[in-house]
């Protein structure tokens, strides 16, 4: 069933808060490549996702955009906001489900007087910031195939299931490496069990056995994958 505390920012309030909360929650739909805001765009709403997995992007001179994080189920979207009411990266649906949005004056303002919602969203941020930099470290120490379990792992975690709609192009597009070597990975990990890949698809069949593959990037960023 979905709800507000299926977002695990909002499962970590304190009952009475989240009571407080709940009536200014609204559920929407979200679909792939939708924008939920643009850069530098005045936003009146955050976003807190339950099953979509919203991707923030930075633009680029030629005119492309890339992506710098994935904000799934585990954080927010609009946690630049703290001051003002300007995002400034792009804000784009990369996988389609639901989120619930909370009006912005009042995400703000509950910042603004409890200190335990305070520490929540910093904590969050924290872990944004993570999330950022450890791709950096795992391109320069581990192989391709460390780096697409790494990857396929934690945007499972941002979601709730276990497929991806997920092309290898895509993929590569992501990680920064070859089509081919994702399709080499991919096809490898699909014999001894552990994915079924089919054409724009992929599914984890065993999660267990698949994360105990992870390098230790995983592990960093999800302290609760530990062994």
């Amino acid at each position: 069933m979905i709800n507000p505390s299926s977002n695990l920012i909002i499962q970590q309030l304190k009952p009475g808060k989240y009571e407080h909360l709940h009536p200014h929650f609204q559920l929407v739909g979200l679909e792939t490549d939708q924008l939920v805001f643009r850069p530098y765009e005045a936003i009146q709403f955050v976003y807190f996702p339950v099953s979509a997995i919203i991707a923030m992007q930075i633009d680029i001179s030629d005119g492309s955009s890339a992506e710098i994080v994935l904000i799934g189920k585990e954080g927010m979207v609009g946690s630049g906001v703290m001051g003002g009411n300007q995002n400034f990266s792009r804000a784009k649906v990369k996988f389609p489900g639901f989120a619930y949005r909370l009006p912005l004056e009042v995400f703000q303002s509950e910042l603004a007087q409890d200190r335990d919602f305070l520490k929540i969203w910093m904590a969050t941020t924290r872990q944004m910031i993570l999330q950022i930099a450890m791709p950096t470290i795992c391109s320069s120490k581990h192989s391709n195939e460390q780096q697409i379990i790494r990857w396929i792992m934690n945007t499972l975690d941002k979601t709730q299931g276990l497929t991806l709609q997920i092309t290898h192009q895509e993929i590569a597009d992501t990680l920064g490496i070859r089509r081919e070597s994702v399709t080499l990975a991919a096809g490898k990990l699909s014999q001894e069990g552990l994915l079924e890949v089919t054409r724009g698809q992929l599914e984890v069949l065993d999660r267990t056995k698949l994360e105990a593959r992870a390098c230790e990037c995983y592990r960093v960023m999800h302290p609760a994958a530990q062994h």
